[in-house]
């Protein structure tokens, strides 16, 4: 492959397949480059679906973000810090509790506490800004050729394109991933997450069980409560039928074996979203009542079903034409919110070392695969950091006794946690105030 400082040579031409959030911050990064053609192929449609994943919420760290931000056009980048999250005065503070509620550990750790909640929804629609010129929605990709001129990607609809370089970015079960390392596999965990919406009103941020959220574990469960808190409209209405994919949401996640479901008829994935809920419900009917009733204000629209399985680890291959880049490399766990950040990562890593000319004799072929290797390291890395937790809550808790113990290792290693002076927030209204308000309007 040519150089990238030939003044001579034709933009290239890159072709990439998947519109979440890490193919589309490097189609913004890229396309405001001349030397760059980018087209962006998602097999999806252009609304998107809000009551899917896209419509819940990532963890992003303020480094990642300000990089993101750099690089990103002012409109985009406008947009971009529309969908950051008003955080806790304390930060995001977590913690580890049982099903009673009982306080095991306190997360706070620096980088825990820094984290950035975004709404999923809102950067994608931010990242989408002036998609006409270079996303082509409903484009399923089934395979490729390298040739000596490039590379020809075949979609379903019997139509093809070519390209200088593809980029894989379509998920964990990427098939751009699957053709360039077919050897490769994923491990199923053997757990399923039911994800779910609630609305966010001053009254049920207030059942949040503790400071920025929590996650509650109990001998081969767990359940998850987080919130995002839109700036712009910091609470909706208190509607148990519908969300709308821009207001403020508390997110639960209740995990479990997916062969340990109360409901053994049918498999997750044939049930209704009502029938998840009252799984869900079933699952947590000697928990806290909190915690029940968190459930209970669950939306059944907003389901989400996601089996964990994480991407084996890879090795670097021989650098061609074809590259791949956040899940469709180094897929993990849910637990630490970190494969959004990979994903942008990953995106800001790659346009870097395509738009780097200050080795004038470095081919493209070597940037990228200077590339791969570093994003594989640090993927992984993070891939390592997330199963961790996801054994913490399964594999330490696969019985009581086993759960007892963690959860006394978890007490003691709170001690030794730097915790900030507990601070108390006041109630975000006052009745009375609203009373008085509404008499001076009649």
């Amino acid at each position: 492959m040519s150089t990238l400082t030939e003044s001579s040579r034709p933009p290239l031409r890159v072709a990439i397949v998947g519109a979440g959030p890490g193919g589309l911050v490097l189609a913004q990064t890229l396309r405001q480059d001349k030397r760059f053609v980018v087209t962006v192929y998602e097999r999806g449609a252009p609304e998107g679906n809000g009551s899917s994943l896209v419509g819940f919420r990532i963890l992003v760290t303020p480094a990642v973000l300000d990089s993101l931000r750099e690089q990103l056009p002012s409109k985009v980048r406008n947009l971009v810090d529309r969908a950051v999250g008003i955080p806790k005065s304390q930060g995001n503070r977590v913690c580890l509790m049982d099903e009673t509620c009982a306080v095991k550990c306190r997360v706070d750790l620096d980088e825990s506490r820094s984290l950035c909640s975004i709404s999923r929804w809102k950067l994608r629609n931010a990242l989408l800004h002036g998609c006409d010129d270079f996303v082509k929605f409903h484009k399923e990709f089934k395979s490729y050729e390298e040739s000596e001129d490039g590379v020809n990607v075949h979609f379903a609809n019997s139509e093809s394109i070519q390209c200088d370089l593809l980029i894989g970015a379509d998920g964990a079960g990427s098939r751009v991933r699957k053709q360039l390392l077919p050897n490769s596999s994923r491990s199923d965990s053997g757990v399923t997450v039911i994800y779910f919406k609630a609305p966010f009103t001053p009254e049920t941020e207030a059942m949040i069980p503790w400071a920025s959220g929590c996650l509650a574990m109990t001998p081969r469960k767990s359940m998850v409560v987080a919130y995002y808190k839109n700036p712009a409209k910091p609470y909706g209405t208190y509607d148990l039928e519908n969300i709308d994919p821009e207001d403020s949401f508390l997110m639960l996640g209740m995990g479990c074996y997916t062969n340990e479901f109360f409901n053994q008829s049918k498999h997750p994935d044939a049930m209704t979203p009502e029938e998840l809920k009252d799984e869900c419900l079933a699952r947590a009917q000697h928990w806290h009542p909190l915690l029940r009733s968190l459930i209970a204000i669950s939306v059944p629209k907003s389901v989400y079903v996601s089996h964990i399985k994480t991407q084996d680890p890879i090795d670097p291959w021989e650098t061609g034409k074809v590259t791949i880049m956040g899940d469709a490399a180094h897929s993990m766990t849910p637990y630490l919110g970190k494969g959004a950040t990979s994903a942008i990562a990953d995106a800001l890593a790659l346009a870097e070392a395509l738009k780097s000319n200050e080795k004038e004799q470095e081919s493209l072929t070597e940037r990228l695969a200077a590339y791969e290797k570093s994003m594989l390291e640090r993927g992984f890395e993070n891939a390592k950091k997330s199963m961790f937790v996801h054994q913490l809550v399964f594999a330490a808790g696969n019985t009581p006794w086993r759960a007892w113990l963690r959860n006394w290792a978890l007490y003691v290693l709170d001690m030794f946690i730097r915790h900030p002076v507990a601070s108390v927030e006041p109630f975000p209204v006052s009745y009375s105030d609203e009373i008085e308000k509404a008499k001076s309007k009649g």
